[in-house]
C-alpha cells in the first residue's frame, strides 16, 4: 500500500522543445527542436514503506512516470531540478505523520 506523503497540483510543465545535441556528418541539415507541449502536471511522493517514488502525470494522459528516492528531500530535489516545483508549492498527502527521512 502506498501513500501519498506530499503532491502538487496542476503545474504547469513545458516538455520537450529540446535542440539536437548529437553528431551530424559535415554539411547535414542541423533537425528542428522536438516538439514542445505544454501540460498541466500532478505531481505526489508516495512512500512505499523502503523509499519514497515521485510520481507524475499530466491531466490530458500524454505524460506519466515516476522515479525512486532513498528519501523525501531527493524526491523533492528531483521535482525541483525536473519540473522547476518550489518547496512552497508542497501540499500534504493522505498522511503527513509519515516518516519524512
Amino acid at each position: 500500500m502506498f501513500e501519498i506523503v506530499k503532491r502538487v497540483t496542476s503545474l504547469p510543465v513545458q516538455f520537450g522543445g529540446e535542440q539536437h545535441t548529437g553528431w551530424l556528418p559535415a554539411g547535414a541539415a542541423v533537425p528542428l527542436p522536438t516538439p514542445a507541449i505544454d501540460v498541466l502536471l500532478d505531481i505526489e511522493i508516495q512512500s512505499d514503506g523502503d523509499g519514497y517514488l515521485l510520481c507524475y502525470s499530466s491531466q490530458d494522459g500524454t505524460v506519466h512516470g515516476d522515479t525512486w528516492h532513498q528519501s523525501v528531500v531527493e524526491a523533492e530535489n528531483a521535482a525541483a531540478k525536473d519540473f522547476g516545483v518550489r518547496p512552497s508549492q508542497w501540499e500534504p498527502g493522505q498522511n503527513p505523520d509519515v516518516q519524512l527521512g
